[in-house]
């Protein structure tokens, strides 16, 4: 190789590094300062640990939680209601009396037929195999249905049910072997899709995308809403009938790493997030290591139209994964906040 040609690799190869180490300051928040900001009026509701997503029934107010105690995987996690007109927020565990094997539950989907039955789908994640579990919400009770399993569920982070036997998976990665998840996470590989089941079998609908993970649609079913935590963007897709695939028609990025996407009664997304990946990453360690959350509100219809509501230094919630808007008793909007680790939720109402 001539010396010119070494010195011309040499340059790129520090280029190149140079680069990736901004990006990875950037995507991370290493130097990202924190000023705390709310629209709210907020209040630390203690509760079982790891309510990493939340779904509320805004026909009836009753909320679903999904709770596991990540820093303890060998546990096994729960279901739980709560109904959020009442002054005070209590408990109801609604899954454990079915005795479920290996049951630790992450994302959730609240479904309502046209015939008015109710549903809801849970990702459970087992030791060598994941599974959807569909439970049909009966009063205040769950009646367990069924339990749909896949080899095209890897590693299942959230989903949507579209219909009876129907819904939407993210996959976050195409493995689960820790090495290879931080391999990837580490240089940005995008190696997750979205899965669709069609009640028989499940397809890849859309693909390599960077860590997929909330996944949400609109009231008219005409576009479907993803998160990317690593590439930190939301996007739109249109799902086709025919071919049972996404096709993207809009993306936007966000300034801190989106997880989970709930709709307001107005219909706008709101999208929790990690504005310091590496700090959440120290938080999983302990409660004590606090990790940022925010929340933004986006327009359904313009993905670049956002708007901060809430950001905080981990204080008062660490590592926000959810936020399910609510209308209470007296008619004023608020939003309970989910996390993926402690044992707490947060309520923030409008003053």
């Amino acid at each position: 190789m001539k010396k010119s040609q070494k010195l011309l690799l040499g340059t790129l190869t520090i280029g190149w590094l140079i680069y990736f180490l901004y990006k990875t300051i950037t995507v991370n928040g290493i130097f990202l300062k924190i000023e705390p900001f709310s629209e709210f009026k907020s209040e630390i509701i203690a509760s079982e640990p790891g309510i990493e997503d939340i779904t509320i029934d805004q026909e009836t107010g009753i909320a679903y939680f999904s709770s596991h105690d990540r820093r303890n995987p060998e546990s096994l996690g729960k279901i739980l209601s709560a109904d959020i007109k009442k002054d005070t927020l209590v408990f109801n565990d609604l899954s454990s009396k079915f005795k479920l094997n290996e049951f630790r539950p992450h994302g959730i989907s609240f479904l309502k037929l046209k015939d008015k039955r109710k549903f809801l789908f849970v990702i459970s994640h087992g030791k060598t195999k994941h599974d959807v579990l569909k439970f049909e919400i009966l009063g205040d009770s769950l009646k367990y249905l069924n339990r749909y399993s896949s080899s095209e569920f890897i590693s299942p982070n959230d989903l949507l049910a579209v219909g009876e036997n129907q819904f939407f998976v993210t996959n976050d990665h195409n493995t689960r072997t820790k090495w290879k998840v931080f391999l990837f996470d580490f240089f940005r590989i995008p190696t997750g899709n979205v899965v669709y089941f069609d009640g028989n079998r499940a397809k890849a609908a859309s693909d390599k995308i960077c860590y997929p993970n909330g996944i949400n649609i609109s009231d008219d079913g005409t576009k479907i809403f993803l998160t990317s935590t690593l590439e930190k963007k939301i996007f739109t897709f249109r799902p086709s009938a025919a071919s049972q695939t996404l096709e993207l028609t809009e993306e936007a990025p966000i300034k801190y790493s989106p997880d989970n996407i709930e709709k307001t009664v107005d219909g706008k997304l709101l999208v929790a997030c990690h504005p310091k990946n590496l700090a959440f990453l120290s938080h999983r360690k302990s409660e004590k290591n606090l990790s940022p959350s925010a929340i933004f509100e986006i327009n359904q219809n313009n993905l670049k139209e956002q708007n901060l509501i809430f950001l905080d230094d981990g204080s008062k919630i660490s590592g926000s994964s959810v936020a399910a808007p609510f209308e209470n008793r007296d008619g004023k909007n608020g939003t309970l906040v989910g996390c993926v680790f402690d044992k707490k939720i947060l309520k923030l109402s409008t003053n």
